[in-house]
């Protein structure tokens, strides 16, 4: 599957509609490549949002899951190869945040909503989620009889308990600012299954909120080592940046996995999981270098799934730096790079042309504007007008775990067309956990986008964001954000996004050249992995079986 090279073609999106599944309607709701589906969004804030529908897995169809029970399941083992980092936590408020360590909580811990492959909403542990008229005040009834790995009932306590947590100020959370709005003490236990939750102001999007991957709800009764979640797998045992082991949990309360036994292997760099997947040590590869998914293409006993992919690399200037304090700099770095180049050296064609706009993960049109060329003699020009010439050269250094393919490859390319205007761009590839622990300290930095629009925007450029590299804080985008966060209309949330997303295509702090096709190589004994729109692909397991 390839996807379409022109910006302006956008990908099958929809709104889901209220009546049809039973949700507020958001405009990151996506449909699965190949759909014809149209827009179908909601025009009005509804009152209820209620949890029925749900979907069988199959493979490669973008179905999702949530919700839907099985009983027993087969027998087997299955290992998934992931770059690892020594300071992962089996925990979802941890301070610190890496995509090893999602693979991990993912499989223990499970949200009141649920964020499907196609990119739709689902209620997960919640039965519905219900607003007051002023959308700050939502009322969540929970699904009965769900069990934690502890043998408890999952309960309202829970959901207070998981929100104190999240909201603990002795013990920071780097994703605590997502749910700044929850009035932690005026939280109500109306029964055993329902919760009242208000909010400091009206938003809108909170069964969407609540379905982001580190709002995990835990359980009041979990200990220090020993989670007690209420996921798909629990937890043997974990050595951070090793091996993560994990067993079918029989009592779950959604579809279980087709094996019993998963084991999340950690290397150090993708060329070591295409090698373990290669000699046969692992069975699913969350990411190699796209050399080497090209060669596994044509590997017997090995297939790939392809997904659009609302995640992208981002290349972030930090803006409480110089030089990136200054504008003209950052439009002349947008005008270094050759995204073309990008596409076909750094992805080897697995990847499309951006225009630094973070708009493949939502459904709204983007802004009319012009695609960026590279343009050299005015990135030149600008320098100079910066102050930087050949008697001042300019010299930056780009960092990068290179955690997802094209990451390192694409600093590379960077350094080579600015070396042809005289500046300096030194890439640095570092393991992950040194990475993570200056996170938010680098100059020139690769970031990771892969989350819907709202959860993106509010992480990436508000104040405070876990992933705000580049510090951008724009009095005028932050008050788009409130009015797009506050209100449950489609229509209206298109249109603070659109300008948004203005903002960041005329004075933004980010540079992003393309967006990537996911590409998850797999061995064939593997059967039921699914295409995914955030980069999930490689640790989703529900439905799936092994040989």
């Amino acid at each position: 599957m390839r996807v379409p090279t022109n910006l302006a073609t956008r990908y099958p999106r929809r709104a889901l509609a209220l009546a049809a599944a039973g949700l507020i309607a958001l405009p990151m709701m996506l449909t699965a490549c190949g759909s014809d589906k149209s827009d179908d969004a909601a025009s009005s804030g509804s009152a209820t949002a209620t949890g029925d529908a749900a979907t069988t897995a199959n493979e490669g169809d973008g179905s999702d899951s949530a919700g839907t029970t099985t009983e027993g399941g087969g027998e087997g083992h299955l290992t998934l190869g992931v770059i690892g980092n020594s300071a992962d936590q089996v925990d979802p408020y941890s301070e610190q945040s890496s995509l090893s360590g999602l693979a991990v909580w993912t499989q223990v811990y499970d949200g009141l909503t649920y964020i499907t492959h196609d990119g739709g909403v689902e209620m997960a542990l919640a039965e519905s989620f219900t607003p007051n008229e002023t959308l700050d005040v939502w009322t969540i009834k929970l699904k009965a009889g769900i069990k934690t790995h502890g043998g408890h009932d999952f309960t309202a306590d829970d959901v207070i308990y998981s929100f104190q947590r999240m909201l603990d100020e002795e013990h920071p959370y780097a994703a605590a600012y997502h749910i700044a709005m929850v009035e932690l003490d005026g939280i109500k236990k109306i029964d055993d299954l329902t919760v009242e939750i208000p909010l400091s102001r009206p938003y809108g999007m909170f069964p969407e909120l609540m379905g982001r991957e580190r709002l995990k709800m835990t359980s009041q009764y979990e200990l220090d080592g020993n989670p007690d979640g209420t996921g798909m797998f629990e937890l043997v045992s974990f050595t951070p940046g090793r091996e993560a082991t994990f067993k079918r949990f029989e009592d779950y309360w959604g579809e279980k996995p087709g094996f019993t036994d998963l084991t999340i292997q950690f290397f150090a760099d993708q060329e070591a999981v295409a090698n373990a997947l290669r000699g046969g040590q692992i069975d699913v590869a969350h990411s190699v270098p796209m050399t080497d998914a090209k060669a596994f293409a044509t590997t017997d006993g090995i297939s790939l799934i392809e997904s659009e992919s609302a995640a992208h690399l981002t290349l972030d200037m930090n803006t409480a730096m110089e030089p990136f304090s200054d504008d003209r700099v950052r439009e002349a770095f947008r005008l270094i790079i050759n995204r073309q180049l990008t596409v076909d050296n750094a992805y080897g064609g697995y990847a499309v042309v951006a225009n630094d706009i973070n708009g493949n993960n939502t459904a709204c049109a983007p802004p009319d504007v012009p695609q960026r060329e590279q343009d050299l003699e005015g990135a030149k020009q600008l320098l100079a007008e910066a102050g930087y010439d050949e008697s001042n050269p300019l010299t930056v250094e780009l960092v990068t775990d290179a955690f997802n393919p094209g990451m390192y490859e694409t600093a590379e390319l960077f350094a080579q067309e600015a070396a042809k205007i005289g500046v300096i761009v030194e890439p640095r590839q570092l393991d992950a956990a040194t990475f993570l622990d200056n996170w938010l300290e680098w100059q020139f930095v690769i970031n990771w986008s892969g989350s819907s629009y709202p959860e993106m925007s509010s992480s990436h450029f508000l104040p405070g964001g876990e992933d705000n590299a580049t510090h951008f804080d724009d009095p005028e985008f932050n008050e788009l954000h409130e009015q797009m966060e506050a209100t449950a209309v489609a229509a209206e949330q298109c249109q603070y996004i659109e300008a948004m997303q203005l903002i960041e295509y005329e004075r933004g702090s980010v540079i992003v050249p393309v967006y990537q096709i996911d590409v998850t190589p797999y061995r064939d004994r593997v059967h039921g992995l699914q295409q995914d729109l955030y980069n999930r692909t490689s640790f989703s397991y529900a439905g799936v079986t092994v040989d």
